[in-house]
C-alpha cells in the first residue's frame, strides 16, 4: 500500500458551523470523492477487527488496509488506514451523523477509534479533517463551492 497523495492545490480550513452546513458539505464532498480513507487508532491487528467494531456496517466498503502517511499528518509516522470505497453505505454512515465528527467514540471491546476522515478522487486526498483540531480541510474549489451553497 502506498502513501496517499494530497492534491497539489491551495487548501483551505473549513469548519460546518451546523448540521444544515454538514449535511451540505458532506453531500458537496461525497459526490465528488471517488473513496474515503479513515486512520484507525491505535491500529488493527486484522481486518477483522473492524469488522466486528461498532463500524461493522461499513465493512462491505472495505478496499484495503494498512501502514501508511495519512493526510492529516503527511510527515509523521506512518498510520494505520482503512480505505473505503464510496459507496451506500459510506453514504449513509456520513449523512446520518451530526457533523463531520460524530463517530469518534471508542469501540469498547477492541478499544480502537476512527479519526481524520479523508476523501480522495483520482487517488489524490482533495478533503481531510484533522479530528482533534475539529477542522476540515479542503482544496480551494470545493471551499467555493461551499459558500455558494445555502
Amino acid at each position: 500500500m502506498k502513501d496517499l497523495k494530497i492534491r497539489k492545490e491551495n487548501f483551505i480550513g473549513y469548519i460546518p458551523k451546523s448540521n444544515k452546513e454538514y449535511q451540505t458539505f458532506i453531500q458537496i464532498i461525497l459526490y465528488y470523492a471517488d473513496s474515503v480513507c479513515f486512520t484507525i487508532k491505535p491500529f488493527l491487528d486484522n481486518i477483522d477487527e473492524f469488522n466486528k467494531s461498532i463500524w461493522s456496517e461499513l465493512n462491505d466498503s472495505v478496499v484495503d488496509y494498512g501502514f501508511v502517511r495519512a493526510a492529516s499528518n503527511p510527515k509523521s509516522d506512518k498510520s494505520h488506514l482503512v480505505f473505503l470505497k464510496k459507496d451506500y453505505y459510506v453514504y449513509h454512515f456520513f449523512k446520518g451523523k451530526k457533523g463531520i465528527f460524530d463517530f469518534q467514540e471508542e469501540d469498547s471491546n477492541l478499544g480502537i477509534t476512527l479519526e481524520d476522515p479523508a476523501f480522495i478522487k483520482n487517488e489524490e486526498v482533495f478533503c481531510y479533517t484533522v479530528t482533534h483540531e475539529k477542522i476540515c480541510i479542503v482544496i480551494e474549489d470545493i471551499y467555493k463551492l461551499l459558500g455558494t451553497v445555502k
